[in-house]
């Protein structure tokens, strides 16, 4: 029945019935034949007609816009029509309704019709709350990755929160995200979720191959309905994505890709696979400016960090270089004081030291042959305290040093000698590990093998504390290029306290208690800097330690007197002034120029030099330190006018003089002692000087 029919019917039950028993009555009253009946019924019809007009014209206005609101209800758009994110797709109602049941009137279609539009209207209203729920989330999700790119800074954990919200707010079963390397210009996974085949390790595709090299490569992205039906997932090195819709959206920093995100096998319901949506598309690629930017900015974040961190080295480096240096120069500050005061003392000693040692001499030449063991005894205590005194001077660097060319092996062979009887009654071992055909050092070997000694010394008095049988001290050499070479002393001692260790070369320090004076390895260290050498320990307590000497290699010296030439002595006859020493001196030059029969005059002052020179005099014994006369000024003069020879003359001083003044001597030919000299000394100088 059709709503108007319906119309029709409801208005003659309620209107035209009514009236018609009204009419019956009237008529059996004898009413009718009332004109004002008869107008009142008039009235009555005029105005149930005119009430029916209006309501057909109601009820069809009714029909028209119920068909009119199901055929726009029965034609949705697209968009209403497409599945939204892990929800049932939305099925339109038919176009045409199915009558409604209307009770005493039956089946009245345009109701029906209404109430189909108005069911899919709810429908339709489910399915937009449905994707506003989906934006919302997806919105929200694209908030939370914009926090965590703040708070994680780590790019590795960054893209596990990025693509595990991601596969979460486009219901993704199967995703990854691959970062680009530009030098080797290839694709790896930096992180991945549900790929398949895990146990064939990272994945790399190289720029233009398989649809995450071809994005790259073009710069845009990539969707793909089926998965099992594209070729370009043939490639072996391509991660497999399952089967289903699949997208590849590249990560792009203003007009530089940094990667790619990989999503597929995308779940509608159990059992089912579809497409990604536009939403889905849109939601994509918000994500992956915000992604794109979060990893550059995380990438930049560890350079800065692995910058600061070798920055944090470099600083490191240098305060640990500086510290070395404010250590050394004040190790050096504490050895040159020290030395100072050690040369000082050195040089009072030199004048007393130099007549015990030309009397010890003299001794040698007269004294009974029942007193030369003691006068031999004499002279090899004034000896060693001659070198003594020459390596207090050396300490301070005041002593020049007698530099010849050493052979390293011979002298380390000299040393283990010397200390062979002490080793072994120690019961210690020695090794050797000495290296071919080192070069000779130019060094004093006298020096240099007092070093040696006292190191070996030191190592074994250190071992008396371990068991017998893990006594061993081993000497190696080696060359350090062409013109350095090292040694190394190693011992199997209890080690250098750490405490101790920093202060090892400093005077007076020492780890043998009362025993010892702490002033051998300050010497030892002033030595080995005097020769432009380092000497360095190194030691771990319970595992010994290791002393490291290394020095330069380097060369003779022009103008350098060496060792001279064995020779006969040639003074018989020749005339010699000795000019203002200490009459203790003198006394003892003149006895040891008595045998060689040459003639000595003695002078107190450089005047009285000058008037014996005009009388023959071959060769001039002066004191290098005479009060207010400068030689050095008044050989040069008398160099220049051919007056003199400076070859001819000898000074003997008290003190070690200046690299300075020595160098002015040898450029006028002189030559220097420097007391205390033995007597063999003093005449080979002669000899020298006559040659």
């Amino acid at each position: 029945m059709k709503l108007r029919e319906a119309a029709s019917t409801i208005f003659a039950l309620t209107a035209i019935l009514p009236l018609l028993l009204f009419v019956y009555f009237m008529w059996r009253f004898g009413l009718l034949d009332s004109t004002e009946v008869q107008t009142g019924l008039f009235f009555a019809l005029a105005i149930a007609l005119l009430g029916y007009a209006l309501f057909r014209r109601l009820t069809g206005r009714v029909a028209e816009l119920g068909r009119a609101l199901g055929q726009v209800v029965s034609e949705p758009p697209a968009s209403a029509t497409a599945a939204s994110p892990g929800k049932a797709p939305i099925v339109p109602a038919p176009a045409k309704g199915t009558p409604a049941d209307v009770a005493g009137l039956g089946q009245i279609s345009e109701i029906g019709e209404i109430a189909q539009a108005f069911g899919r209207m709810l429908v339709e209203l489910r399915a937009s709350t449905e994707r506003l729920e989906d934006l919302v989330f997806k919105l929200g999700a694209l908030n939370d990755m914009v926090e965590m790119a703040a708070r994680i800074p780590r790019i590795e954990d960054l893209l596990s929160h990025v693509l595990e919200r991601t596969m979460r707010a486009v219901s993704a079963s199967i995703g990854s995200i691959m970062l680009l390397d530009r030098e080797r210009q290839t694709l790896r996974v930096a992180v991945g979720r549900g790929l398949q085949e895990p146990g064939r390790g990272p994945v790399e595709v190289k720029v233009g191959e398989g649809i995450a090299g071809r994005v790259v490569e073009m710069g845009e992205a990539v969707v793909v309905e089926d998965i099992e039906k594209d070729p370009r997932f043939g490639k072996t090195n391509d991660p497999r994505y399952g089967g289903g819709s699949f997208i590849c959206m590249p990560l792009r920093v203003a007009e530089r890709i940094v990667g790619v995100v990989n999503l597929a096998k995308k779940d509608i319901a159990p059992g089912t696979t579809g497409v990604f949506s536009q939403t889905d598309l849109q939601f994509l690629n918000a994500l992956a400016t915000y992604t794109a930017y979060a990893v550059d900015n995380a990438r930049l974040f560890e350079e800065a960090q692995q910058a600061a961190h070798r920055l944090q080295e470099v600083v490191e480096d240098q305060k640990l270089r500086l510290t070395l240096a404010q250590q050394q120069m004040i190790q050096a500050a504490k050895l040159s004081a020290l030395g100072e005061l050690v040369a000082g003392v050195a040089h009072e000693l030199n004048n007393p030291l130099a007549v015990v040692v030309g009397m010890s001499d003299i001794l040698a030449q007269q004294v009974p042959d029942n007193l030369k063991t003691c006068v031999k005894d004499i002279q090899e205590a004034t000896d060693v305290a001659r070198r003594v005194v020459q390596g207090l001077l050396t300490f301070g660097r005041q002593m020049p040093l007698e530099r010849r060319h050493v052979s390293l092996d011979d002298l380390i062979e000299k040393v283990l000698a010397l200390t062979a009887a002490d080793l072994g009654l120690e019961s210690v071992k020695v090794d050797r590990d000495l290296a071919a055909d080192l070069p000779p050092v130019w060094a004093d070997g006298h020096q240099l093998q007092q070093v040696l000694v006292n190191l070996v010394t030191n190592a074994k008095q250190a071992m008396a504390e371990v068991p017998e049988a893990e006594r061993r001290l081993k000497v190696t050499t080696q060359a350090l290029g062409a013109d350095r070479v090292r040694i190394s002393v190693q011992d199997t001692g209890p080690g250098i306290p750490a405490e101790v260790l920093p202060k090892i070369f400093d005077p007076f320090v020492t780890t043998k208690g009362s025993a010892g004076t702490g002033l051998g390895l300050s010497i030892s260290y002033g030595i080995v800097r005097e020769h432009g050498g380092q000497i360095t320990a190194d030691s771990r307590p319970g595992r010994g330690a290791t002393f490291t000497i290394d020095l330069p290699v380097g060369a003779a010296a022009g103008g350098v007197v060496t060792e001279a030439d064995e020779q006969p002595r040639r003074l018989a006859g020749k005339r010699l002034l000795i000019v203002g020493h200490d009459p203790s001196v003198q006394k003892i030059l003149l006895e040891h120029l008595e045998p060689t029969g040459c003639t000595a005059l003695t002078v107190a002052s450089a005047d009285e030099a000058r008037q014996q020179l005009r009388g023959g005099i071959d060769l001039v014994v002066a004191d290098f330190n005479l009060v207010g006369v400068d030689w050095i000024t008044l050989l040069r003069q008398a160099t220049a006018h051919g007056s003199t020879d400076g070859r001819r003359f000898i000074f003997i001083a008290d003190t070690p003089v200046g690299e300075e003044a020595r160098v002015a001597l040898r450029e006028v030919g002189a030559r220097l002692l420097c007391k205390p000299f033995t007597r063999d000394q003093f005449l080979d100088a002669l000899t020298e000087a006559v040659s």
